[in-house]
């Protein structure tokens, strides 16, 4: 069965033929009526494996730029074919002025296309981008519960994928996390409510595929000026990727490979949290010992101390050996706090609770939790 990539070859030849080599001048307040839009079949396989079991509306984050109306041209194809219905949210982060004509802009394309859209807009805005990012995420998660939805669509690409590789490569990343972005992941959002998901149906799509889609049904897209600014580290990478093709592929190459091993880990890790960890009532996680080996009881400790502190940030990877390396000697470990999260052993289980009392809201969602992390080490709903 030919897979993404090929039909990311295929679409990127198709529209090339028709759409000729200048992307059309982008005006916020112009759009043309976009009908019956022309998706190649194929496309929108990833969106049958991520999203055909998730509840309520598929939602879709749309910025304005060309990855994300491309995102949502294809989700409106995939939910007219397959019977759902797709909701699309824009976030005002209150930073550029230009913000409420691009979610005006976004509102109109939607519309076009028959979609649902719901401006996000963040009421204390400050600067700094992971901040922004964090709102982002918290406004996005909301809306979608509030919605009666579990699932928001994120455009990352291929091209994002082969930027991420470097990056991560430069800051000194294993191999679990040069792997790469996943098409299925829980939202980093702070919730004390059902778990969100990210899914990311675009990931074996390049971004310039997209453009031509974009250009061969009319639809022009916004451009963020930030995305040429090389004082972003991201945008540096993209640059050193597009002067040197040899490197992009070499790049993705290892990164399929790497991709596989992750999925060959992440779902050792779904089986044993689905067999081996208990939740009890008063928030507390019990597994028995040991933990599994190598890098994947890392893992697993990582898991069990993200459950039972209900945050979502990452544990430091080297206090995580450490204590990692101090369960493995039961004998002389005493309770230790990592992460928000208290751990100690006994009658020869480990036993992890949030080191500070819960609200009881959380606590009860702890199992909830546990089931999506086994959903998104699995990559499908």
């Amino acid at each position: 069965m030919r897979g993404p990539r090929y039909a990311a070859e295929a679409l990127s030849e198709r529209f090339r033929r028709d759409a000729g080599s200048g992307r059309r001048r982008t005006d916020p307040l112009r759009l043309r009526q976009l009908e019956a839009p022309s998706v190649p079949e194929g496309l929108t396989e990833s969106f049958d494996q991520l999203c055909r079991f998730a509840a309520g509306p598929v939602c879709v984050a749309v910025s304005g730029g060309g990855d994300s109306l491309a995102l949502l041209l294809i989700a409106a194809d995939w939910a007219r074919k397959s019977g759902r219905s797709v909701l699309a949210f824009t976030v005002d982060h209150g930073l550029r002025p230009e913000a409420a004509d691009e979610a005006r802009f976004v509102a109109g394309a939607a519309a076009r296309l028959g979609v649902a859209h719901r401006m996000l807009r963040w009421q204390a805005p400050r600067a700094g981008q992971a901040k922004a990012r964090m709102a982002r995420h918290d406004l996005l998660s909301a809306a979608a519960r509030e919605a009666g939805s579990v699932m928001i669509l994120t455009a990352h690409t291929e091209d994002d994928q082969a930027e991420t590789f470097l990056i991560r490569a430069r800051a000194g990343s294993g191999w679990y996390g040069l792997a790469g972005i996943q098409p299925l992941s829980l939202s980093p959002a702070e919730t004390h409510g059902v778990p969100v998901f990210l899914a990311r149906p675009l990931l074996a799509i390049p971004r310039a595929a997209l453009r031509d889609l974009l250009r061969a049904n009319g639809q022009d897209w916004v451009e963020d000026p930030s995305n040429d600014n090389p004082a972003y580290e991201r945008v540096r990478m993209r640059r050193l990727l597009a002067a040197d093709p040899a490197l992009r592929t070499r790049v993705l190459a290892i990164q399929d490979r790497l991709q596989l091993l992750r999925q060959v880990q992440d779902r050792a890790l779904a089986r044993w949290l689905s067999e081996e960890v208990e939740t009890r009532p008063d928030g507390t996680l019990r597994a028995p010992l040991p933990l599994p080996p190598g890098e994947r009881g890392d893992r697993a400790l990582a898991a069990l101390i993200t459950l039972a502190s209900g945050r979502t940030r990452p544990v430091r990877s080297d206090a995580l050996s450490r204590l990692t390396h101090r369960i493995a000697h039961p004998d002389t470990l005493r309770p230790a706090t990592l992460g928000g999260a208290a751990v100690w052993i006994k009658n020869g289980n480990l036993k992890a609770v949030a080191e500070h009392k819960l609200p009881p809201e959380q606590v009860n969602a702890i199992p909830a939790r546990l089931s999506a992390m086994v959903t998104a080490c699995l990559g499908e709903m």
